[in-house]
């Protein structure tokens, strides 16, 4: 029988040691060249890490470090786990001296709450974000993370292309406000302008990106950019006010949905109650998809999908390039859901 019908398939905890600099923290990289290899090869890593600034040649960058030192989730058959660790890449078998079972395992139903609990404590500790990957407001305070101006708080100003690297920020004295322009490459935001101007084109450009963290998120891969527009998005939009009860439905789905990819219960629990009470007031079909999608993939529910997929083929009338995006991810999630387990 291959291995790999063997259905006793369990998240092993393992050691990952580099051999060798050039591996280092890419324990993924080699699981991926593992299952590449070997006809049987299925297994599924999850190596949680969090983000710190490094300065290296003068310059600062961001760089993610494995959470729990050496130590890292894989899942897959025994047999398979077992020919992973037989290779020269650094992984071993760590034996569990407490248990019934040889090897330390971890059961799916403590690795989906442990998987929670390291993407919030991850999320949290993003210490400053790129110009390139938020989309800045005007009165938004900021402070410059790095650079010659390092350090410097002020109240952004909108400028068409800032998103380039330069930006401009009014910083107010005693008896006058000065206007830097200066480049910033990374910035802390302090707070948030209290009433953005733009919520439905910060919610329209918002969702590409939700799709984006959504596919690496199903995938058990969660990276720094893929989640840090994730952040920002809830950070800003959690608190607005919308007179919209329609647009206001679609925003709280849309924070619910990052607010589970980021962890972050308490905020779930807030936008899913919000949205159970304005969720009738959604009459378009494409938009109705759109919310019956990311709850179908967030629950591991398939019928929902195909009910979702259905909806949306059934809406000719309304065909745009957003209505040809969502058919997108309603075919992957079909083509690739026969993978999920229930949460």
């Amino acid at each position: 029988m291959p291995r790999n019908e063997n259905m006793d398939i369990k998240w092993h905890v393992l050691n990952y040691i580099a051999p060798t600099p050039a591996h280092r923290d890419k324990p993924e990289c080699i699981v991926e060249q593992f299952n590449r290899s070997d006809e049987t090869g299925c297994l599924e890593l999850f190596a949680p890490t969090f983000v710190e600034m490094t300065q290296r040649d003068g310059k600062w960058k961001r760089k993610e470090t494995p959470l729990l030192f050496h130590y890292v989730f894989v899942r897959g058959t025994e047999g398979d786990v077992k020919d992973l660790c037989s290779r020269p890449n650094g992984f071993s078998l760590i034996i569990n001296h407490t248990g019934t079972t040889r090897y330390a395992t971890v059961s799916d139903s403590d690795m989906e709450a442990f998987k929670t609990i390291a993407r919030f404590y991850g999320n949290m500790t993003i210490p400053c974000f790129s110009t390139e990957e938020i989309d800045l407001e005007e009165g938004d305070r900021v402070e410059v993370a790095v650079g010659p101006f390092a350090g410097l708080t002020g109240a952004y100003i909108s400028r068409k292309g800032s998103r380039n690297g330069n930006i401009l920020i009014s910083v107010t004295g005693a008896l006058a406000a000065v206007v830097y322009d200066i480049k910033a490459e990374y910035v802390k935001v302090l707070q948030f302008a209290k009433d953005t101007k733009r919520a439905y084109d910060q919610i329209e450009s918002f969702i590409p990106r939700l799709f984006a963290a959504l596919r690496d998120w199903d995938n058990g891969k969660v990276t720094t950019q893929s989640i840090t527009p994730l952040v920002i998005f809830n950070r800003r939009m959690e608190s607005v006010t919308l007179r919209n009860d329609k647009l206001d439905a679609k925003l709280q789905i849309l924070l619910m949905t990052s607010a589970i990819i980021l962890g972050d219960t308490q905020s779930k629990e807030k936008a899913a109650e919000r949205f159970k009470k304005l969720s009738h007031t959604i009459t378009n079909p494409v938009t109705a998809a759109l919310a019956i999608l990311l709850q179908a993939i967030v629950s591991r529910d398939r019928q929902q999908l195909i009910k979702g997929y259905d909806l949306l083929t059934e809406t000719e009338k309304l065909k745009s390039a957003f209505h040809a995006t969502l058919l997108a991810e309603y075919r992957h999630y079909i083509d690739t859901s026969d993978k999920w387990v229930k949460p």
